[in-house]
Parts: structure tokens; C-alpha cells; sequence
């Protein structure tokens, strides 16, 4: 099985603006820099047939580049259980038509079913694990100004996810860049 998801790279920039967030939140596992994206569709497992076809599919999504910024920060929650924290997206209209647009695309594949979760455009920045919610909310007043530099889409990525041998985690590869319409 393969194990795909599409997204949005992010410019080194904005990634170094998204790692200077990253401090003072117990129990938070912060994600490296050259995992930093914005994920639009995750696929999931997949066989190598399947995978050809997502390949596939994905090259006929035709979008626009446009411009985008990144403002906020937030956290998802099992219950009272924050899990992760992220930053969120300003004015995500673009982003939520072009999630529209691959996931149809990703569904024509076969590659099953829409995400169990409404889709929120957001970058992770950290897991987190036993974190109280108190440093959860200290954390977020700390950086609720946080706004990105304006920056431009111009493509989105295919990307497989691997486990490392050594059971260390996991890395990312891109499989497939597709560009956006430059207009």
C-alpha cells in the first residue's frame, strides 16, 4: 500500500516565519521545516493501481495561481484533548475551490471517500502530546497577531508518505508537482 496526500508546498520564507511560532508550549512535538505544507486532500492508503490513477486524475485539475497568507494559530481537539496545533489561512476562498476540484479528482480515481473531517485549510505546526489546554490558550494569545508575508500558489503536490526503517517517524516525498494557470 501507498500512503498519498496532496497539498501546497510552502516558500522557505513562510517556513521560517511558521518555525519562530514554535516555543514555549509543553508536551508539543513541532513539525520540521521540510514538512511544512498545507495539506488539501488527504488520500490515504492506497494500492499501486490506484496511485497511477490519482497520478493521473490530478494532472486534469486546472486552477488559477493565486496569492495567499497565513494568519493565526489554532488547535484541533478530541474533546477536551487539544491534539494538534496549526496556523491557520487568510481568506481561503481560492484554497477551498481548489481542495473542491481535487477532491473530485482524487474520488474519480477511486481512491474512496471525501476526509471524515470538514475540510480546514491550516499548516501544522505541532502535535502534541499530554498538553495541558491552559498552555493550549497561553499559547494562542501569545501568537493570535501572527500574520505571514502575501505569497503566490503557482502549483500543488502529490506526496507519499514513508515510514522510516529505523521507526523514527516518517518523511515525505513528492511524487508529482502539478502547476497552477499563471495568468
Amino acid at each position: 500500500m501507498i500512503r498519498l496526500f496532496v497539498g501546497l508546498g510552502l516558500p522557505e520564507n513562510i517556513k521560517v516565519q511558521l518555525a519562530e511560532l514554535q516555543k514555549n508550549l509543553p508536551g508539543a512535538l513541532w513539525r520540521p521545516m521540510e514538512k511544512m505544507h498545507l495539506t488539501l486532500r488527504f488520500v490515504g492508503n492506497v494500492t499501486e493501481p490506484v496511485a497511477e490513477e490519482v497520478l493521473k486524475e490530478l494532472r486534469y485539475v486546472r486552477f488559477p495561481a493565486f496569492h495567499y497568507s497565513l494568519k493565526e494559530v489554532g488547535y484541533f481537539a478530541r474533546g477536551d484533548i487539544p491534539h494538534h496545533v496549526w496556523a491557520g489561512v487568510d481568506e481561503d476562498k481560492a484554497i477551498q475551490e481548489l481542495q473542491e476540484k481535487i477532491d473530485h479528482a482524487v474520488k474519480k480515481a477511486g481512491a474512496g471517500q471525501a476526509d471524515r473531517f470538514k475540510f480546514v485549510p491550516h499548516v501544522t505546526l505541532g502535535k502534541l502530546i499530554g498538553t495541558d489546554m491552559g498552555d493550549v490558550f497561553q499559547f494562542i494569545t501569545r501568537n493570535n497577531l501572527f500574520h505571514s508575508d502575501m505569497f503566490q500558489a503557482t502549483s500543488f503536490i502529490l506526496y507519499q508518505s514513508i515510514a522510516r526503517e529505523n521507526g523514527e517517524g516518517k518523511y515525505y516525498k513528492e511524487v508529482a508537482e502539478y502547476p497552477l494557470d499563471l495568468v
